[in-house]
């Protein structure tokens, strides 16, 4: 099956070159192989360069192969094209999509189209149809009275049947307004089955709740979603670009939704040691103010430094555990409880221990004139000691507010959010996260170079998963 890129086959000089596409076999076998041959014109073969897309999980490589192939224009004449030829294994029946390959010679640079193949258990295997439903990309954050409109698309539906319009019967999130905008008939055919303008009018994020959809006797649930929202006379945050799905395989249906609005702080009292009941006190205020706000996020960052940083931290795990379980956390771990006043008295006392202990041991010694050597092996094993807890104490210190001295980890929490294989929001997304998901960043965005990955971060939670994320879904604690 062969693709032209652009119309001319074989283009005049000056024009970029002429890329043919082919595919085989028609519909590859699960573990089978499938076959992607770029045909280049460009007699040489060292200047030619093709780079594939991001690969799915649904599809792994296999091998890579370059060559001349001589294509001939009459009978008697023909010119010499180069052919780059990918094999893929499909891990996975169904509906398979690649992006665009990016076709490269010395001064020239082209897209071949996307791709797109389904893959069967045996030969002659009937194609299934699997439609979900999936919102078009929309701002991490906008102004309160601001309006952003939402779209949403039908993915995997069967284009012999006929799709109609569906009933939304929803009802506004609480302040907020929603209106339904209206559909034409080229929406539908390019797979858009609702249109919506959501203008919040209070609060600090608003949220659309998974919804259903009725298409004739089948129906679908819409993910929910959440948006931040900032004062009104603040600037909204950068919003990803919108993403062409039309060739890159849809990730499923976000599965952590945000949180439920008006969530009960989860009081636990628990007895503290009195010394320790002001700064307890004073955590568990900040921590309640902005859980009662709604900020669920912030909430838990404060009560996770709380936990690591304070001398009654321990006494905070089981309420920081309750909130967790009340936003449907799963995938946390404890703090490491490192108080910074406990590791800053550490270090005073063994100090001052320590050069006690040395001039005693001297003056006494410089009285006795004789050093037993019971007294010097106590001498030792006390100094000895006394050293390793200064350093731990001065190792200890050097880690505040959860980042370590050289600054390559640090603590945090997220909003709900998307993570993404590379800092842009057309890359493949590798994790979807709760409302107030632990994590640790590894690479802070402001160290990339380009300006564009200012934004972003990478991010890791203690279940494994990973990926890039917009800093302003980060708390850091």
């Amino acid at each position: 099956m062969f693709s032209p890129l652009i119309p001319g086959l074989f283009p005049q000089s000056g024009e970029d070159p002429a890329v043919v596409v082919e595919t085989s076999p028609e519909r590859p076998l699960l573990d089978g192989s499938w076959r992607v041959s770029i045909l280049v014109d460009h007699p040489n073969p060292d200047e030619v360069n093709v780079s594939p897309p991001d690969l799915p999980s649904s599809i792994t490589f296999a091998q890579v192969r370059k060559e001349t192939r001589l294509i001939r224009t009459t009978p008697e004449e023909g010119t010499r094209w180069t052919l780059v030829e990918f094999l893929f294994v499909p891990q996975r029946t169904g509906t398979i999509s690649l992006g665009a390959f990016e076709v490269s010679i010395p001064g020239k640079r082209v897209f071949t189209r996307a791709l797109r193949t389904y893959v069967v258990t045996q030969e002659g295997g009937r194609e299934e149809y699997h439609p979900r439903l999936s919102w078009e990309s929309y701002p991490p954050s906008i102004k309160i009275g601001e309006s952003v409109e939402l779209t949403l698309r039908i993915i995997d539906w069967d284009p012999d049947k006929t799709l109609a319009h569906p009933a939304f019967q929803e009802t506004a999130p609480a302040d907020a307004l929603l209106e339904e905008l209206p559909l034409s008939k080229a929406d539908l055919d390019q797979g858009l089955v609702l249109r919506l303008r959501l203008t919040p009018l209070e609060g600090t994020r608003v949220s659309l709740d998974p919804f259903s959809l009725r298409f004739n006797t089948l129906s679908l649930e819409a993910p929910a979603i959440s948006i931040r929202l900032n004062p009104p006379g603040a600037a909204a945050a950068p919003g990803p670009a919108p993403v062409d799905r039309s060739g890159t395989e849809e990730p499923a249906p976000l599965a952590s939704g945000p949180a439920p609005a008006n969530l009960a702080f989860p009081e636990t009292p628990l007895k503290v040691f009195p010394l320790f009941r002001k700064a307890y006190g004073e955590t568990l205020d900040k921590a309640r103010t902005q859980w009662l706000r709604g900020e669920y996020s912030g909430a838990l960052g404060e009560l996770r430094r709380g936990e690591r940083d304070l001398l009654a931290g321990p006494a905070l795990v089981v309420l920081r555990r309750a909130a967790e379980t009340a936003l449907g956390l799963t995938e946390t771990e404890d703090e490491k409880w490192q108080p910074l006043g406990f590791s800053l008295g550490l270090v005073v006392i063994s100090f001052f221990l320590l050069i006690l202990v040395i001039w005693r041991f001297f003056y006494r010694n410089r009285k006795r004139n004789k050093v037993t050597s019971l007294s010097l092996w106590g001498f030792r094993i006390v100094l000895l000691t006394l050293l390793a807890i200064l350093g731990w104490g001065i190792m200890d210190l050097g880690k505040i507010g959860g980042i370590s001295r050289n600054g390559a980890l640090q603590s945090a929490v997220l909003h709900a959010c998307e993570a993404y294989r590379v800092p842009d929001t057309n890359g493949a997304v590798s994790a979807r996260w709760r409302e107030g998901q632990p994590v640790k960043v590894r690479t802070v965005g402001k160290l990339q170079p380009s300006p564009a990955a200012n934004l972003w971060a990478y991010a890791e939670s203690p279940g494994g998963d990973a990926g890039w994320v917009h800093q302003d879904n980060i708390i850091f604690y």
